[in-house]
């Protein structure tokens, strides 16, 4: 079985889960120059111009850890439509519980139908984490990537339609018609 590899972070900030102070500790991230143009090489778009979060990192439960707070990036996107730069602001809400591994909280029960039977509306499944680091870049990239607009559009943008009809007339050609084009011995 081929080993998955997982690329790096284009940030790297790791947290030391056990050296978290027992009233968690508060992070404040700004991104240097270096590091947003990593983030937008990552995520393949033009320009991370301001990446920010203000997080507050705890113990959860004796062995978890669980980071909230709020992400804020100013990027720019490729209009989808004209392909030029499109500015975005992404604001997103971070609440994540991470566990370790090999914790019996982190183990699922497997229902005795074999499905896997999630509630839409429910708490996310937590997270797990090897050894006593949890990478804070990953976090920020995945809510930065989830963050952004999957179909950037300016509200002006249109799609033009070329009118490729052979019919000098404008009357609507069949796709039919035109398939019966291609066969052999057809004129």
């Amino acid at each position: 079985m081929p080993e998955t590899v997982k690329a790096a972070p284009p940030v790297s900030y790791p947290i030391i889960v056990s050296k978290l102070p027992k009233d968690g500790m508060t992070i404040r991230f700004v991104a240097s120059d270096e590091a947003r143009a990593a983030m937008a090489a990552f995520l393949d778009i033009p320009a991370v111009e301001s990446l920010g979060a203000d997080l507050l990192v705890k113990s959860w439960r004796g062995e978890g850890v669980k980071i909230t707070g709020r992400l804020r990036a100013e990027v720019v996107q490729s209009d989808v439509v004209t392909l030029e730069p499109l500015p975005q602001t992404v604001d997103e809400e971070i609440e994540l519980l991470f566990l370790p591994e090999h914790s019996r909280l982190a183990r699922m029960v497997q229902p005795q139908d074999g499905e896997l039977h999630l509630d839409p509306e429910g708490d996310d499944i937590p997270e797990t984490y090897v050894g006593d680091r949890i990478e804070l870049g990953t976090i920020l990239a995945e809510a930065l990537a989830l963050g952004l607009d999957p179909y950037p559009r300016a509200e002006d943008a249109s799609f033009e339609r070329f009118d490729t009809d052979p019919d000098p007339d404008g009357g609507k050609v069949s796709p039919f018609a035109t398939l019966s084009k291609l066969k052999p011995g057809a004129s």
